[in-house]
């Protein structure tokens, strides 16, 4: 009863998915609840979902989800089928940061199983909810329970918010949560003290963006405990060149200079803050608006509410404009926000100003090409490159829309992950006793650097 254990349901040999089950002395805590974006890409591609009329049925029968008693919700095992009570046996969730293959499927657990996560964490997740109105698989914070009924009210999770210097406890566990820095805002990483261990939980983490401070703050707070284990994560552990978030500006600011007679378009993930801010001054230094979409503004908005020292710049900034794509309806939320701002652009002012923007439309982008027909440009690809089937066909339509609007594409990017040679030193400087790899397909490359304290693990095998 007293051993410690951690049981992997995810995130081992695979990028992302991280289920980690955490128990000692009868409490049982995960370490994040995200979607295995490699078991889903399995039998589901962007655009297919599991039957709704299956609850999550579909999922666990392909093993996408683990099949665990007790922390699913009751109407989504009703609908395939199961409906004897089951008694909960999770106390808690505790995520470490907002990226789907982290926090998604928290979306299937039970409402009574309480979910820690930082402030901003939740202000992104509430922010992405509002746009995926009522997406099965993203209902973190609030759920319907289906099927819906008319005026159904949403069922709001237990959410307790936490930041750095905060700790909590769930009887002989205690966390402690400390920043870190990672492609979007509000990531952190964890000291957790149990009755028998010290564990690090790196989450995911960088050191080479604009804060890597903060991932210096978690690396002195976990050599400080001198942990048992290190659960640290690997995702680029078998490259060694690191471009910085400077050198993204640089190299963007020099080539959009270059193309200044030029339509540009910069394909980043709107959720990435310090993209959005690179690119934003690039705009204002060329003399260029930056367009962004309403997806992205709303946001942006949410983001700068949540936290305002992080310095994003507002959307009602002179340099930015909100790209306003042809619809013969908008929702009355978009409608809304475009009636509420003067920096609306459609197709045909961009058009007539072609020269004079950095596009960065998200998901407008290729249909409201035919629209803007511009007549050739800089197409700059700021953002991870695909790592699966799926991401290499999206790869090949791409290029088949830049050759139809001659658009000619350049790379440059700042992973949100840290190299092999930034984990090393993190991992020298704290200094585990034993290291387990996760959020990786190059489990055994850890051993390389770090010899026999590496244990390399399986999906559901304890420590």
């Amino acid at each position: 009863m007293a051993k410690t254990k951690l049981t992997f349901y995810g995130g081992v040999n695979e990028i992302g998915g991280n289920k980690i089950l955490l128990e000692d002395k009868g409490t049982r805590i995960f370490l994040d609840f995200g979607k295995c974006f490699s078991k889903r890409g399995k039998f589901y591609d962007g655009l297919s979902k599991p039957r709704l009329v299956n609850g999550i049925g579909d999922l666990l029968v392909l093993g996408v989800i683990p099949e665990i008693a007790g922390i699913y919700r009751p109407d989504l095992l009703a609908l395939c089928g199961r409906t004897a009570k089951e008694e909960r046996c999770v106390d808690a969730v505790v995520l470490s940061h907002a990226h789907s293959d982290h926090a998604a499927y928290i979306s299937f657990l039970r409402e009574d199983i309480p979910v820690w996560m930082g402030r901003m964490a939740r202000t992104i997740i509430q922010s992405i909810e509002d746009e995926r109105n009522s997406d099965i698989e993203f209902e973190v914070t609030r759920f319907k329970e289906r099927p819906i009924k008319p005026r159904q009210q949403a069922v709001q999770r237990r959410i307790h918010d936490f930041r750095t210097g905060d700790s909590f406890n769930f009887d002989s566990i205690k966390i402690t949560p400390v920043h870190v820095d990672h492609s979007i805002p509000g990531c952190y990483g964890f000291v957790i003290e149990t009755s028998e261990a010290m564990i690090a939980y790196s989450g995911d983490l960088r050191s080479h963006g604009n804060r890597g401070q903060l991932t210096s703050d978690f690396v002195s707070a976990a050599s400080e405990a001198k942990p048992d284990i290190m659960l640290c994560e690997g995702t680029r552990i078998h490259e060694a060149v690191n471009h910085s978030e400077g050198d993204v500006f640089a190299t963007c600011g020099f080539l959009v200079k270059q193309a200044r007679n030029s339509f540009v378009f910069a394909d980043y993930s709107y959720k990435d803050i310090d993209r959005f801010t690179t690119f934003f001054k690039i705009a204002k230094e060329s003399g260029r608006k930056l367009l962004i979409g309403v997806r992205a503004a709303r946001y942006i908005q949410a983001v700068r509410g949540c936290d305002p020292k992080l310095g994003v710049p507002r959307v009602d900034d002179e340099t930015i404009g909100i790209y306003r794509p042809r619809e013969t309806r908008y929702s009355p939320e978009d409608a809304r926000f475009y009636d509420a701002h003067a920096n609306v652009w459609g197709c045909a002012e961009v058009k007539s100003k072609e020269t004079g923007v950095i596009t960065s439309m998200s998901s407008y982008s290729s249909d409201e090409l035919i629209d803007i027909r511009p007549s050739g440009g800089l197409y700059i690809h700021s953002t991870s490159e695909p790592f699966s089937e799926e991401g290499i066909i999206d790869e090949e339509r791409t290029r088949r829309w830049l050759e139809q609007f001659g658009l000619q594409r350049v790379n440059s990017h700042c992973s949100g992950h840290a190299s092999g040679v930034e984990l090393a030193k993190i991992v020298n400087a704290i200094n585990p006793k034993t290291i387990v790899p996760i959020h990786t397909e190059s489990p055994k490359l850890f051993r390389v650097f770090f010899g026999d304290k590496v244990r390399v693990v399986e999906d559901s095998i304890e420590l």
